[in-house]
């Protein structure tokens, strides 16, 4: 009963504005919720195949996992067995498929999760200023493209938000309290994380809201120490199994990849190559098959052969990476969604370089040209301009505020380790760090306009 009269408070304590905002959106995604069902039916009739709401690449990865899951196999994709992927996101998928017997059953739940998101995000908002900040940051979470997108479709990132912005959440509404036995719950819930997308990078930023609390520092080491070593102890499992199943006890073989993936990279730009011969090059270097990639059984001397890159040029490598990021900041929203929906029907997009990668070469007019070509996404990135701008005013007028810098510290982080695969879905989960400071920098403009 306690938990029902906890929601007819919240509910109680939303503004008119909000609340009926909400129920608007909510129907708006429920519409295209039912699109991408007339979608999968188009596919099904012209035999475009993966059907909505499977995606190509990734989504196919762990449709193929949760299916193995389903039909009670092992954890392995065509025989192998996987260990870049964890278990969490397959397995809240095979569960949910079960129940519901569609796949469709699973975006719905991932709706309802935007919008526990979006109220978590309200909370953070409350905790951070107030409730209007809360509420702005809410609104621009659910209004934006990518958020629709990603909950439409079998993907990690509508579930690892929740639980990362929900383990976040946890750690800061402890700040003026010493329920130490709580710590254990947080741990919990960001294990989740790790397990659903290797959230384990994301530890820094989870960690970071202790530095609010209002105790002393030995109080705040205990905490941060507790939160690991439970940490430890839950993901230790997944570590045994990688040990028992293919000898390496590792949790996956996510970090040596990526490494790779950014090597790569960096030389096709530096050398002017497209980046599939410089993979092709990188593996024949070290010698393994292409599918072997994955395989966390080579993630040494992938890893080993990465670093060799990097650091023989680390200024140039560090330039890059910087400069690459930077679409983290700027993330095309409108064109995400829409090359989204042209891959569901299966419509060729044109293959054109993005304009960072131009400015990564140097090639400033290509640059330029890149940033002009179409009038809609110049009118988006002057919005992010724009909200940068107030979210700066924000910062200013808050920056005796530990929480304020502990936001710009995550978005910071979590850009610069997105790196050169910046774009739209890594940016994603620092959405609401992002909006939390850009309302805050807008209700600061209003009050000082307003006064």
């Amino acid at each position: 009963m306690r938990i029902f009269s906890r929601i007819k408070q919240e509910a109680g304590d939303l503004s008119r504005w909000f609340k009926i905002s909400v129920i608007i959106i909510f129907v708006i995604y429920i519409l295209f919720w039912f699109f991408t069902i007339h979608i999968n039916n188009f596919q099904n009739d012209t035999g475009i195949k993966p059907f909505l709401p499977v995606m190509a690449q990734d989504s196919e990865g762990y449709y193929n996992l949760s299916e193995s899951l389903i039909n009670g196999d092992r954890f392995s994709q065509n025989g192998k067995t996987e260990t870049l992927r964890t278990p969490g996101y397959p397995l809240f998928v095979a569960v949910l498929k079960t129940i519901g017997r569609s796949y469709f059953a699973v975006t719905l739940v991932q709706i309802l999760m935007v919008f526990l998101s979006a109220f978590i995000i309200r909370r953070i908002g409350i905790l951070f200023v107030s409730k209007k900040v809360g509420e702005i940051a809410a609104f621009l979470f659910l209004i934006n493209p990518v958020t629709l997108v990603l909950s439409l479709a079998i993907l990690t990132d509508t579930l690892f938000l929740f639980l990362f912005t929900l383990s976040f959440y946890l750690i800061l509404s402890l700040s003026n309290e010493r329920p130490f036995y709580k710590v254990f719950w947080v741990s919990l819930v960001f294990a989740f994380a790790v397990y659903t997308r290797l959230g384990m990078f994301a530890i820094p930023v989870i960690v970071t809201p202790v530095l609010t609390f209002n105790v002393n520092f030995k109080y705040k080491l205990k905490f941060i120490g507790t939160l690991l070593v439970l940490l430890a102890v839950f993901v230790s499992p997944w570590i045994i199994r990688n040990y028992v199943e293919v000898g390496v006890a590792g949790f996956t073989s996510f970090r040596s990849q990526n490494l790779g993936w950014a090597a790569t990279k960096f030389l096709s730009s530096k050398n002017n190559t497209s980046q599939s011969d410089e993979y092709y090059k990188f593996i024949e270097r070290i010698n393994i098959e292409s599918s072997d990639y994955y395989d966390i059984r080579y993630s040494d001397k992938i890893g080993k052969e990465a670093k060799r890159i990097i650091f023989e040029k680390p200024f140039s490598y560090l330039k890059y990476h910087i400069v690459s990021s930077l679409p983290f900041l700027f993330p095309s929203t409108i064109s995400f969604a829409l090359d989204t929906y042209n891959s569901a029907i299966h419509k060729q997009s044109a293959s054109q370089e993005g304009a960072i990668g131009a400015l990564s070469a140097g090639k400033w007019r290509e640059f330029w040209e890149g940033i002009m070509k179409s009038w809609w996404k110049v009118l988006e990135r002057l919005c992010w301009l724009a909200a940068y701008a107030l979210s700066l005013f924000g910062i200013w007028e808050y920056r005796k505020k530990v929480l304020v810098w502990i936001l710009v510290f995550t978005i910071g982080y979590l850009m610069l380790l997105a790196g050169p695969a910046s774009g739209p879905r890594y940016a994603f989960q620092a959405f609401p760090f992002m909006f939390l400071l850009f309302s805050l920098g807008g209700v600061c403009l209003y009050r000082k306009l307003f006064r």
